[in-house]
């Protein structure tokens, strides 16, 4: 069985640590893109049809009042 040495060890270490910044750098902006990306195409052809200022009454409230 080798003999494990320190400079390993703390390498190893620095290693994983330097994955972690990356990580915790990184993931934040790629879930940024990824949330763009996923909101465009999700809301790429959804336009209001007809005039979007226009409010329409349901068709049971023009039922209540009978024409005068």
């Amino acid at each position: 069985m080798p003999k494990k040495r320190w400079s390993d060890f703390f390498l190893y270490l620095g290693r994983v640590f330097i994955l972690l910044i990356l990580l915790a750098v990184l993931l934040p902006k790629l879930v940024a893109v990824c949330n763009i990306w996923m909101s465009s195409f999700l809301h790429n052809d959804q336009k209001p049809m007809g005039n979007p200022l226009r409010v329409e009454v349901p068709k049971w409230e023009e039922r209540q009042f009978p024409p005068g």
